[in-house]
């Protein structure tokens, strides 16, 4: 994305990056519910489950500049805890499109990996198919369809992350 300045010369975009977070505040809530909204039709979390997601989980932000863009809640999986299950995973609308969701999920992964993790898993509605798809594009592969308690169906995916990175400490 490229802007102009008032005398017509190319200006920068801000980056692209990619936050973890680990300390609840309401600003960091207050956008994870926001995301939430615009993603999925109704609210998937409390504000009371969302801080204790920040808290105990890993909350990844997609960001440009200093706005938020999109949101990653994840989850270490307790009968697997070498895996980390993706709960929610959304881009503001406006930004959908850019293939900006691939990039914000592929950065998710690595560090998931960097933390020693192996794997991660995620349900997604079965009728999802540009979600279906990004999975797949990320590594995803399906390892049961099934339902929810709303009878709707629901394909768990699993993506293998490889070994963790060593980090050198030269």
């Amino acid at each position: 994305m490229e802007s102009y300045d008032a005398d017509g010369d190319p200006r920068r975009s801000p980056p692209i990056t990619v936050v973890e977070v680990s300390e609840p505040d309401v600003s960091v809530i207050r956008t994870l519910v926001d995301v939430d909204l615009a993603t999925f039709s109704e609210s998937s979390f409390s504000d009371f489950a969302l801080a204790s997601l920040v808290r105990n989980g890993r909350v990844f932000l997609l960001q440009h500049g200093t706005s938020t863009i999109g949101t990653c809640i994840t989850m270490r999986c307790w009968e697997r805890p070498s895996e980390a299950m993706v709960l929610s995973m959304g881009i503001k609308p406006g930004w959908r499109g850019q293939g900006l969701g691939q990039t914000f999920l592929v950065a998710v992964l690595a560090r998931l990996r960097q933390r020693g993790l192996r794997s991660a898993c995620l349900y997604v509605g079965a009728d999802n198919r540009r979600a279906l798809q990004l999975y797949q594009d990320c590594g995803f592969e399906t390892v049961e369809i099934g339902s929810d308690l709303q009878g709707s169906t629901m394909v768990l995916m699993r993506a293998q992350l490889g070994e963790p990175e060593l980090i050198s400490l030269d």
